[in-house]
């Protein structure tokens, strides 16, 4: 172990003496949510912070927190006081040398995946994130590991992470162009005990200056797996090959005939006997497919003047009583805005907070404050 360590500072020390531009920030995005028909729980705010300072050009020093979740706190004695600091979440040595070679050391947010749906629509699946897995949503990161990507030729990338505490291993490969994404999967979480693959593909084609369509998709599949090392994973793979015909799936697409567009997503889990464990990557928000068979949501969108749209929702899920018909548990409209949305629905539209909440605006800021715009190598040298 203390080897591999030192193989990985050894290798940053050496990428660190190539540079390329990096300031040093601090910057903090603020996501607000406001449920102005529930006085109980009528104001959420979740702010994320960013700390980064530029070593060279490529290399940064990386912090990030949710600082109003619960993380470590150092503590330290001083003239018969003790003062308590929290400690960022997320701390990291990275390189970077533009889209095509990203190296990680530290403590860090883990995730790739070919086309957000989670950001619309709540849920995921194919991809990974650094608490995926975690049902309880508390965004804990990995432990110590090293991580990256590279795209040694053409559009191929190839990536992955290894927790040098308690030996997970994340590796993904595929194609990964700015308008088709196919990309492959595999894990070994020892923290959950679970052997994951999926698989995840977008797909945009422009057919004229109106008309665009995007596909996106998702397959997923995990089993129990426990492992003591690395070559242990292949005694697990039998499982795994016997849960492919009960997959846990999902569509999505957008077609976009401007100044129109029909928008939508449906989850299929076709695993009746629970075989197939793999997390489905939920936010929570609107969406959770948790212990249903299906689900879906369709929207009808109108663009209004910039930066306005206009948009008609409908959900359904196997789980929730109808309350259009068997199919339409909720339903709604949204207007959309630059970092703004405000939604009126049927039904509780606002999963993070308690009770029904039918009537919600949504807005995020964001604010940098700069404090250097050059790397400290070119202003300490």
């Amino acid at each position: 172990m203390k080897k591999k360590i030192f193989f990985t500072l050894f290798l940053l020390v050496i990428i660190m003496s190539f540079a390329a531009f990096s300031g040093t920030k601090f910057s903090v995005l603020g996501i607000y949510t406001i449920n102005f028909d529930d006085p109980d729980n009528y104001v959420d705010v979740f702010p994320i912070t960013y700390f980064d300072i530029g070593l060279t050009e490529n290399v940064m020093l990386r912090f990030n927190d949710y600082i109003s979740l619960d993380s470590s706190v150092l503590s330290y004695d001083f003239n018969n006081e003790t003062y308590k600091f929290k400690l960022p979440r997320y701390y990291y040595l990275q390189y970077k040398m533009g889209y095509d070679l990203l190296l990680m050391f530290g403590k860090f947010k883990f995730r790739d995946y070919p086309y957000d749906i989670r950001s619309d629509f709540s849920f995921r699946i194919g991809g990974f994130r650094d608490d995926l897995g975690d049902s309880n949503y508390t965004l804990n990161p990995m432990n110590m590991a090293i991580g990256g990507y590279i795209k040694p030729f053409g559009e191929f990338k190839f990536g992955g992470a290894f927790d040098l505490e308690n030996k997970s291993i994340y590796a993904y490969a595929g194609l990964d162009d700015r308008y088709t994404k196919y990309m492959f999967y595999l894990s070994q979480d020892n923290e959950h005990n679970k052997l994951s693959a999926s698989f995840a593909g977008y797909n945009s084609i422009k057919f004229n200056r109106k008309l665009i369509t995007q596909l996106y998709y998702g397959v997923g599949y995990s089993v129990s797996s426990s492992v003591e090392t690395i070559s242990e994973i292949s005694n697990n793979l039998s499982d795994l090959i016997e849960i492919l015909p009960v997959p846990k799936i999902n569509i999505g697409g957008k077609i976009n005939y401007y100044p129109v567009y029909l928008k939508g997503i449906i989850y299929y889990n076709m695993d009746e006997n629970n075989k197939n464990l793999y997390y489905l990557d939920v936010d929570a928000a609107t969406n959770n497919p948790t212990n249903k068979k299906w689900l879906y949501e369709a929207r009808v969108g109108y663009y209004l003047p910039k930066p306005w749209t206009l948009e008609l929702f409908f959900q359904g899920n196997s789980l929730d009583e109808g309350i259009l018909t068997d199919y339409v548990t909720n339903y709604g409209i949204k207007l959309i805005g630059e970092d703004f949305d405000l939604i009126f629905a049927m039904e509780d539209i606002n999963g993070r907070a308690d009770g029904k909440q039918k009537f919600v605006i949504g807005f995020t800021t964001w604010t940098d404050f700069v404090f250097t715009e050059r790397p400290l190598n070119n202003i300490l040298f």
